[in-house]
């Protein structure tokens, strides 16, 4: 008689082999219980030993490091979803809050670092690779083209949510994730949003943030006669984005989104790169090695011992009290990176499906809930409560919940194991593929293509519950978020036991080493999947 494991097995390869809008009807995304990557973990095989990584709150916590004289020469640069970044307004203006107690997010390093000026703003001339901006091409956040992905550096946002059967149209729409990349000959700059919940204004945000952050560091770093010498000089052009991004949020009237950027460069005198990072929120920056697996360099953002309720973004840009943003988690982190390893930044509608929770092939272990790492200090409890509350996603689905017969056979897992297990999955996956005689991932395209793929297969069986026709009789074309939850509250029960989380789901990612010119596929600049 088979167990519940092979039954989970079974189900999935037979929910994820149907013609699934985008799927593959020749792979399958099976259970990993039966993996032994999972197994070996669990019976007490540790991981790979890992390269290091530095975090801290404040950029002068961390060492410093030269880099190589950064060469502006641009190899690719891409957008999206719907156009992405180009969407929002391509002048940003000089902000001015009518509330003077707006939060600089880099007030420490705003006079802290010789070698870098303010990027100027409004009526002043700035010149982005010796070209000013009022010549005859455009440059829209420093970039004349960004519709140029390559394999080296790419990007793709879908949604995982339910189709409605009647009107065909998504749930969760508009896509409110936005991501842009630019890969020069040896750095990169990869940016990754996500509107906290649904609507118009959530992707007005994250289209802002990724504009506001991309703008500013294509203008910093690449700045004809600019001096970027370390990675402290970078630490300081990734705070003062983010607070470019913020004041294009509010410029633009948009509500809240996380952010998470990457500067990655060459190391001074050597043949290696280091990753600079900075987030807020719950958007993630991985390095997938083929030598180390799969490390997170954000880890310090989230606390990985106690368990996270998901449906907390954690921290957001945007006016979360007043015009002022919640940078509570916000982090640097940084770490050195092989010619070869590819650097890739996801939503959480990507991380979360390949915790082993979500994906049910693990239970979590029950202990008291401790207080989140990041927490608001010097604040009322009334004020820090409703922070909170503004931070929670109302539309998340990650349920923790199991049938009573697999909470007598699955392995009980404790916060950090959760997090090990989810970088795991993703090593298997980067590195085995998901049939027998797949190769590594090799391209920046690819790992973008297989993260996508895994978590659109996985999801499976919560859309098809939730496309049921029967579900929609009693008001076939109602499409509001009202509705859509009562949907999901009907039929909870059902959701539960299934694995998988619906979100929109983005990745974006780049590949380390010198980069040369090549010939690249130009793709028209639309949503990549409607699922």
């Amino acid at each position: 008689m088979p167990t519940l494991r092979e039954k989970v097995a079974e189900f999935l390869r037979q929910v994820s082999s149907g013609s699934e809008r985008g799927c593959d009807v020749n792979s399958s995304c099976t259970s990993p219980t039966t993996g032994t990557f999972i197994q070996k973990y669990l019976n007490g095989e540790s991981r790979k030993r890992q390269p290091e990584i530095f975090f801290g709150k404040s950029c002068y916590e961390l060492p410093v490091k030269e880099i190589s004289k950064l060469s502006d020469h641009e190899i690719a640069a891409f957008t999206g979803p719907s156009g992405g970044l180009i969407e929002v307004n391509r002048v940003q203006r000089a902000f001015q809050s009518s509330e003077p107690d707006v939060d600089f997010i880099d007030e420490d390093s705003m006079d802290s670092c010789n070698n870098i000026e303010n990027v100027a703003t409004d009526n002043q001339e700035v010149t982005t690779n010796g070209i000013h901006p009022n010549e005859e091409e455009e440059y829209i956040a420093g970039v004349k083209n960004w519709n140029k992905p390559s394999s080296e550096a790419y990007g793709i946002a879908t949604t995982l949510y339910e189709c409605h059967p009647v009107t065909r149209e998504n749930a969760g729409e508009p896509i409110a994730d936005a991501f842009g990349v630019c890969l020069r000959e040896n750095s990169a700059i990869l940016v990754l949003a996500d509107g906290v919940n649904w609507g118009e204004k959530s992707c007005l945000a994250a289209r802002c943030a990724v504009h506001g952050c991309m703008d500013y560091l294509n203008k910093a770093l690449y700045r004809e006669g600019g001096k970027i010498e370390t990675t402290l000089d970078i630490f300081i052009c990734l705070l003062r984005s983010f607070h470019a991004a913020h004041n294009l949020i509010l410029q633009e009237d948009g509500m809240l989104t996380t952010l998470c950027a990457a500067v990655l460069c060459q190391m001074k005198d050597s043949n290696k790169f280091i990753v600079c990072t900075c987030n807020v929120g719950d958007s993630l920056a991985y390095v997938y090695s083929k030598k180390y697996g799969v490390r997170e360099i954000t880890q310090g953002s989230h606390d990985i011992y106690s368990m996270r309720d998901m449906r907390d973004a954690l921290g957001a840009l945007g006016p979360v009290d007043g015009q002022n943003p919640e940078l509570s988690n916000l982090t640097v982190a940084m770490t050195i990176v092989d010619p070869g390893d590819i650097v890739f930044l996801t939503s959480d509608g990507i991380s979360d499906n390949f915790d082993p929770v979500v994906g049910k092939f693990a239970l979590p272990k029950k202990t008291e809930r401790t207080a989140p790492k990041a927490t608001i200090e010097d604040t009322p409890e009334e004020s820090k409560i409703q922070k909170q509350e503004i931070l929670q996603r109302a539309n998340s689905n990650g349920d923790e919940k199991h049938s009573p017969q697999a909470e007598i056979t699955l392995p009980m897992v404790e916060a950090h194991q959760r997090h090990e297990l989810t970088l795991l999955r993703m090593e298997d996956l980067l590195t085995n593929g998901v049939n027998e005689g797949d190769k590594p991932c090799e391209t920046a395209r690819q790992l973008c293509e297989q993260m996508i793929d895994f978590a659109t297969k996985l999801t499976v069986a919560k859309r098809r519950i939730l496309e049921d026709p029967e579900l929609y009789k009693d008001n076939a074309a109602a499409l509001n978020q009202l509705e859509q939850r009562r949907r999901r509250r009907k039929v909870g029960e059902k959701l539960a036991m299934v694995p998988g989380k619906l979100d929109h789901a983005t990745v974006v990612s780049c590949k380390a080493g010198i980069q040369t010119l090549s010939p690249v596929t130009t793709l028209s600049n639309h949503r990549n999947s409607a699922i």
